[in-house]
């Protein structure tokens, strides 16, 4: 069974409701409506942004980099807080040393500590990673 992009078909709905608020706009007369819609235009436009920008792109690369990345090893170096929690797991910045085709880089990721596991994220210890094919400082920790 195909699964349903829930996503995507709010994105649709929200883009129609904004196209037919704008042409209302447009048919309902009143000198200001040019520039109501243009109004119109930018505030939606700048939310659609910041959401695609925050919160729909950084999701795609964590799928995207699950379905083709690469897998390798990573040392990490550095374990920061970024005082980010979900579902008060909390959010962290790894700086990791990898070693990928004899070529020896640092890069950061950020990636979600189980409460459960407060000490899986140590510096010293090696990590499973996926590593972006076409940008190889664009890494993700493997959890599988």
């Amino acid at each position: 069974m195909k699964k349903v992009r829930w996503d995507l078909i709010g994105i649709l709905g929200g883009v129609a409701g904004v196209v037919i608020a704008i042409v209302s706009v447009l048919k309902s007369g009143g000198p200001d409506r040019v520039y109501i819609a243009i109004a119109m235009v930018i505030v939606f436009g700048g939310m659609g942004y910041i959401i695609n920008k925050f919160l729909w792109a950084p999701r795609a690369n964590l799928r995207r980099l699950n379905n083709t990345g690469i897998p390798g090893k990573a040392k990490i170096l550095e374990v920061h807080e970024t005082n980010v929690a979900v579902n008060n797991n909390p959010q962290v910045r790894l700086v990791l040393e990898l070693n990928h085709n004899g070529e020896i880089y640092t890069t950061n990721c950020k990636t979600i500590v189980s409460k459960f596991k407060p000490n899986y994220f140590q510096p010293g210890k090696e990590v499973h990673v996926k590593i972006d094919p076409a940008n190889k400082k664009n890494v993700i920790v493997d959890v599988s």
